[in-house]
């Protein structure tokens, strides 16, 4: 009895549940891309527009943003009233036109940039070797490299942190002296059978490296000369033709470095990272008493002291990314960009304050 009295789904009801059901599909998908019109359009607009000014609020009104494809951020700049001039040298560049492809130099010292970072306050940099060649009694046939750079009261330091002072070549002794001639930082690379070196090593065999200091302000490598005695063949067994011996960023050792630089026989320049600061006053306490030339200049930004000698750099506040030493410099980071950081279940009891639309823009980043 109880058989009789329940009744199956007929194919007609199946068919309606399953329109139905795909009718709410439907217009979810359609709210959905209705939801993300709106954010599309207006990323699209900011994208247009950030390719239209790319260098907007990086450099001072009417000044050169580029040299080359080098993009020149305040506080440095070309021409006058378009860099920091507060008295020391490094924020003042030229760019050289003429040449092939343009050349970045800071001016009255000549070092080569070939990039400026206002987040990390590093410059990349480019600096030649310091090169000594021996013929077979080993007197020297040709010798090369960098005249002095000093750059003592400037806004610029050799890195501690992301330099080494390398010696190539054997046998040799490199150093690296201040501008008084005190030794700053050196090393002693010896020769040894080519079944002891290692591939890509600079560990002693054929190439050393050393740390410098903080606070390094001048630049004139050297190399102690090793006369040839004919009584010491194992000393000067698989010894180089040429040694040199420079400053260079440490990670060049591990991507720029081959075997095939130990018999080098020709100049060549090396990348060298220089930590820039506003240096005309020891730290941030000092800068903060005089307000006209606090170079902190964005309303959302702090000033934190410089991680290598004194002086202080100046930094968006958080949410907020550009350049700080300009009076606009600083723009707020999207406002929704926090939510990307959240799964499906956060993000659906937030909806107030991330709604489902921004999720679009979280796959654009």
């Amino acid at each position: 009895m109880i058989l009789q009295q329940l009744t199956l789904p007929t194919s007609s009801t199946v068919s309606e549940k399953t329109s139905r059901a795909r009718m709410a599909i439907t217009l979810v998908l359609l709210l959905v891309l209705l939801l993300l019109l709106p954010v599309t359009r207006a990323l699209a607009q900011e994208q247009q527009q950030q390719q239209q000014q790319p260098t907007q609020h990086v450099v001072q009104p009417g000044c050169r943003d580029k040299c080359g494809n080098i993009t020149i951020p305040y506080p440095f700049g070309i021409g006058a009233g378009c860099f920091r001039d507060d008295g020391r040298g490094g924020f003042q560049l030229l760019c050289e036109d003429s040449l092939p492809v343009p050349r970045l130099t800071v001016a009255d010292y000549g070092i080569q940039i070939t990039g400026l970072s206002i987040s990390t306050g590093e410059a990349q940099a480019s600096l030649n070797a310091s090169r000594h060649c021996y013929n077979s009694k080993g007197g020297i046939i040709s010798q090369g490299g960098p005249v002095a750079v000093p750059i003592v009261k400037t806004n610029l330091l050799f890195s501690a942190t992301k330099n080494s002072l390398v010696v190539l070549g054997c046998p040799s002794l490199g150093y690296l002296n201040d501008v008084a001639g005190y030794y700053v930082s050196g090393c002693m690379a010896m020769c040894q059978p080519q079944k002891f070196n290692a591939s890509g090593s600079c560990t002693g065999v054929a190439c050393c490296q050393s740390t410098i200091p903080s606070g390094v302000d001048y630049y004139q490598p050297s190399l102690l000369d090793m006369p040839k005695n004919k009584g010491d063949p194992i000393f000067y067994g698989k010894s180089t033709t040429c040694r040199y011996v420079f400053l260079v960023e440490t990670e060049w050792l591990s991507t720029g470095y081959t075997g095939e630089n130990f018999n080098r026989t020709d100049d060549f320049a090396v990348p060298v990272v220089l930590d820039w600061a506003v240096r005309s006053v020891r730290n941030c306490r000092a800068a903060r008493r005089n307000e006209t030339k606090y170079a902190c200049q964005s309303t959302v930004s702090q000033c934190v002291n410089s991680r290598n000698g004194a002086g202080y750099r100046c930094e968006c506040s958080k949410g907020y990314e550009g350049n700080p030493y300009l009076e606009d410099g600083c723009k707020g980071i999207h406002r929704y960009r926090s939510c990307c950081n959240w799964n499906i279940t956060q993000l659906l009891s937030h909806l107030a304050k991330c709604p489902l639309s921004f999720y679009h823009f979280c796959l654009m980043l």
